[in-house]
């Protein structure tokens, strides 16, 4: 079967959400797109986030792009069409040796406009009375943060992109090339030629950017979402989103009905990169092993299913842009470590505008 190629400004390949974030921001800027994701929108990684959103990041590495992150999901994105925040607050909790930085950090945010407190374990748990909080960890809460369905901000982004935007289902295969510049990318569904790529498919970057010499190392690191149903429900109305960066442990209400979606960050790395619906008993039971802790009703209450999925996880720890010099015209967008849904809205402008340079 012969195949037309396609000519664009720009090729994405990876349909999730930071690629269709970068995506938008470049046809905002009168660039033509092309992205190319075997899957469609939001098939990978991204589907299967838990869609958590807060200014405060504990590592410190990307502050910034977390914060202007939520002031975008506050404002329901560039034309106010995004879904809104479900603004149940977001409770981060921190060591004590870590209380240093979170106030400096809470100073930042509440210069700059976010609404942010460090709070004690004896006020989260008067704030929060079914979280179980030791004495020795801190809390930051933010309470305009909270939690977003991730699939209908990914159908609103793809529809703000409007017709400069042109979805290609279809395997990428390899980059193109003259040696010295990129000139697209190869698919089982033809060819597409664009001064300028975007890598943002997760682990599937790696060979792409090696068929162009480039080194881009990743991996996949398991991740099980499980929902549960508390018996006592009492306070599920009040519960936050939590992050327990102690433990690995996250939690937040499902949204509808009466349950909790919970995971805990696991060790398991190299694991398929694929999204299954379901999780193993032992996979459920790990989880509530630990989220028990901080939400002890958790403790007994009946597993409800789940998602089996991934991360694609940087050596660093830590996802980044890169601008390459060689090939020129290419640049990658990976390695968040499952933290990239929050930083998408920043990510993805700086992203463009990098993109934008290559093209011109």
């Amino acid at each position: 079967m012969s195949h037309t190629a396609t000519v664009a400004d720009v090729a994405v390949v990876g349909g999730g959400i930071i690629g269709l974030v970068t995506a938008e921001r470049l046809t905002a800027r009168g660039l033509t797109v092309v992205l190319i994701d075997e899957t469609g929108i939001a098939g990978g990684a991204t589907g299967a986030s838990g869609g958590l959103v807060r200014a405060f990041d504990p590592g410190g590495h990307h502050q910034a792009w977390a914060a202007a992150g939520l002031d975008t999901y506050l404002r329901q994105g560039w034309h106010g069409t995004w879904p809104r925040v479900r603004a149940q607050g977001s409770l981060t909790l921190v060591a004590e040796e870590a209380l240093p930085g979170a106030v400096g950090a809470v100073t930042e945010l509440r210069a700059a406009g976010h609404k942010a407190d460090v709070l004690s374990a004896q006020e989260i748990t008067t704030r929060f009375p079914g979280l179980a909080v030791p004495d020795d960890l801190t809390g930051v809460y933010e309470p305009e943060a909270g939690w977003l369905p991730v699939r209908a901000v990914a159908t609103a982004v793809l529809r703000d992109a409007g017709p400069g935007l042109r979805l290609k289902r279809a395997r990428a295969t390899r980059l193109l090339g003259t040696g010295s510049r990129t000139t697209g990318v190869a698919t089982t569904a033809g060819q597409v030629h664009a001064p300028a790529v975007l890598l943002a498919a997760g682990v599937g970057s790696t060979p792409l950017a090696a068929s162009a010499g480039v080194h881009l190392p990743l991996c996949t690191r398991s991740v099980g979402y499980c929902l549960f149903e508390p018996r006592e429900q009492a306070d599920l109305a009040e519960l936050p989103t939590v992050v327990d960066r102690t433990t690995g442990a996250w939690l937040r209400p499902w949204g509808v009905g009466s349950l909790v979606l919970a995971g805990v960050t696991s060790k398991e790395t190299d694991v398929p990169a694929t999204v299954r619906p379901g999780v193993t008993a032992r996979e459920q039971q790990r989880v509530r092993d630990v989220v028990r802790h901080r939400y002890p009703r958790l403790a007994q209450a009946p597993g409800r299913g789940g998602t089996t999925a991934y991360d694609a996880m940087a050596p660093a720890g830590q996802g980044e842009v890169t601008v390459h010099t060689s090939p020129a015209g290419l640049v990658t967008a990976t390695g968040w470590n499952g933290g990239g849904f929050k930083l998408a809205p920043a990510v993805g402008e700086f992203a463009a505008a990098r993109l934008a340079e290559a093209v011109s």
